[in-house]
């Protein structure tokens, strides 16, 4: 069947219509969450996404608008006496759900595994292959390779155009890419589409899906994918909660 990649959330944590905060369900033969932002569960059922498989989450950073709702199913599973969760996230991701436990006694009668993942680190979960790479962002934070039946996702959480970003996506079927502002603003810790555009000049992938978008990109949506496209020369479109892709 090929990898099947719903968006989730496309948005940040500030509310605006049709975009929740970030997440992303890959499925192969088992499903697997990049990012937990909050509206996720809410997403989920919107999928038919079925809870009992959905025991695994891979984190890029820990700002709230990309976790709120990890704590939400870790409770959720709990509730509906399910096994624990499996984490994979940064440094500072052990730290994060300890402090989530000692406030939540639910969390702590459940069995959580914490992988804290670096820069460079390889891991294989639910049938994936998962290479971490640096993101350039204001608090510690991770781009991942990810790899089934040949086909290759690379998912940036959020960054600034990052040089360690667009390696990682050579060859990539698809890039899904934060593209948080639109032109001519001019930002720190996230990516405008003329700069991402320039970055991915000369890296060869198939496809640029954008993510992240802030208020501010309402109604500027298809030009800020245009943009992109025209300094890359890579297809390139603005992502939509609920938006289904197979590679």
């Amino acid at each position: 069947m090929g990898i099947k990649i719903t968006l989730l959330g496309t948005g940040v944590g500030i509310p605006q219509p049709g975009r929740s905060q970030a997440a992303i369900l890959i499925e192969n033969d088992f499903p697997l969450l990049l990012d937990c932002g909050a509206g996720t569960l809410l997403r989920l059922e919107q999928a038919g996404a079925v809870l009992g498989p959905l025991d695994t989450v891979v984190l890029t950073h820990l700002h709230l608008d990309h976790v709120s709702d990890l704590l939400a199913l870790a409770n959720a599973r709990y509730l509906s006496e399910l096994s624990g969760l499996d984490v994979w996230g940064p440094e500072g991701t052990d730290a994060y759900f300890k402090i989530a436990q000692s406030v939540y006694p639910n969390l702590k009668k459940m069995e959580v595994a914490v992988h804290e993942v670096r820069p460079m680190d390889s891991f294989s979960v639910k049938g994936f292959d998962i290479f971490a790479e640096e993101a350039r962002h204001s608090v510690t934070a991770l781009a991942y390779r990810i790899e089934a039946e040949d086909k290759v996702l690379v998912y940036s959480g959020d960054s600034e155009p990052s040089h360690r970003v667009a390696a990682l996506a050579a060859g990539a079927d698809l890039l899904v890419h934060e593209c948080s502002f639109p032109e001519p603003f001019e930002v720190t810790n996230h990516t405008t589409p003329r700069r991402l555009g320039n970055l991915l000049k000369n890296v060869n992938l198939k496809r640029v899906v954008l993510t992240h978008l802030y208020p501010q990109a309402q109604g500027q949506e298809e030009e800020m994918a245009r943009e992109v496209a025209a300094q890359a020369g890579v297809p390139t479109e603005t992502g939509w909660d609920m938006m289904t892709m197979v590679l």
